[in-house]
């Protein structure tokens, strides 16, 4: 079968086309996915492993990540399912936020110093000490939980 000049362009160009369409569609699905793709500047947080014991999660703080004003940890409990940022302020408070991204689900796992927030690994969503999001393309600012001091151990009530 023989076909013209004109025909030959005309395929090519459709190919062409087709070519480049699936390489942006692909580029699309694959920008949002649970792996780690944008650079950040943010430094992993020390984990901490934590168990629910009747809604609440007990940290020992003495020798722990979090002994210290100005320090911060990832607690992860139920397997690792759950986790919880939290932060030894300057003025000897602690904060609790959740760990999980508003975005797409992936785990909050560092932090940058210079900037003062807590970066979500996969988009680079950042969150300020509050749950504040700074810079997207998280929408929604990370849930609180409350905590308080007995004992020597810090609860954070789920």
């Amino acid at each position: 079968m023989k076909i013209t000049r004109r025909e030959f362009f005309i395929k090519s160009a459709g190919a062409v086309v087709v070519v480049s369409s699936s390489g942006i569609l692909s580029s699309i699905l694959t920008s949002c996915s649970d792996n780690p793709t944008d650079p950040t500047n943010g430094t992993p947080l020390t984990t901490i492993q934590g168990t629910v014991v009747n809604n609440e999660i007990s940290i020992a703080i003495a020798s722990s990540p979090i002994e210290n004003k100005n320090t911060r940890a990832l607690v992860k409990y139920n397997n690792g399912n759950g986790s919880i940022l939290v932060e030894h302020n300057s003025d000897d408070t602690y904060k609790a936020l959740s760990g999980i991204c508003t975005h797409q689900d992936c785990t909050v796992s560092e932090f940058d110093g210079s900037n003062n927030v807590f970066v979500c690994p996969c988009h680079g969503s950042q969150f300020d000490l509050n749950g504040n999001v700074k810079q997207g393309p998280a929408t929604t600012k990370l849930r609180s939980y409350n905590t308080r001091v007995e004992n020597n151990s810090l609860i954070i009530t789920l």
